[in-house]
């Protein structure tokens, strides 16, 4: 696990030192309840702003390049979304990007939280299959490849049982040191 600091970053010792003291302990716990494997991850704190614009970076980098108007749209969405999230996940060609929004994580108990559910994404999308999958569906999304309504209705549906899978391993952070 590598943790960059966004130089958008202010005041965030605290953060970054809680994160290097539970970041593999973390990851086991989520490993273990998720029967998965903790990918390659590189871990970035940032604004709202810079979440968006990493996870988009990332996806468009997995996806290839959309035309002008679809990553426009897409930077749109990602933006909003961004700005009020704790924190998102992202497939990298090397492994896998978790992005957190430093200012909405300020508590030390949310950022564990945060920190765990993401870290759930992060095996969830490594999982033997998921990747493809998941490139697809970011290609669809980008207009590079057509798609059919049922396959996108499919895809949204186990990105909500992964999300319900990953607010559920919120509970295992009182099991990190120091929580």
């Amino acid at each position: 696990m590598n943790l960059t600091i966004d130089r958008r970053c202010r005041n965030v010792r605290r953060i970054e030192d809680r994160i290097r003291e539970i970041g593999d302990h973390a990851g086991r716990l989520a490993a273990h309840h998720l029967g998965g494997r903790l990918p390659q991850v590189e871990i970035v704190l940032t604004d709202g702003n810079g979440v968006a614009r990493l996870i988009q970076d990332a996806d468009l980098a997995l996806a290839g390049t959309p035309s002008w108007r679809r990553r426009a749209v897409g930077r749109v969405f990602d933006h909003w979304h961004a700005r009020h999230a704790f924190a998102a996940t992202a497939l990298t060609v090397r492994g896998a990007l978790v992005a957190i929004n430093a200012s909405r994580n300020s508590n030390l108990r949310e950022l564990d939280q945060t920190l765990i559910h993401e870290l759930g994404h992060t095996i969830q999308l490594t999982e033997a299959g998921a990747r493809d999958r998941h490139i697809a569906y970011l290609r669809q999304q980008y207009g590079l490849t057509p798609h059919s309504k049922s396959d996108q209705r499919d895809y949204e549906r186990l990105i909500d049982v992964r999300e319900q899978q990953a607010a559920n391993l919120e509970a295992l952070a009182c099991q990190l040191p120091n929580h």
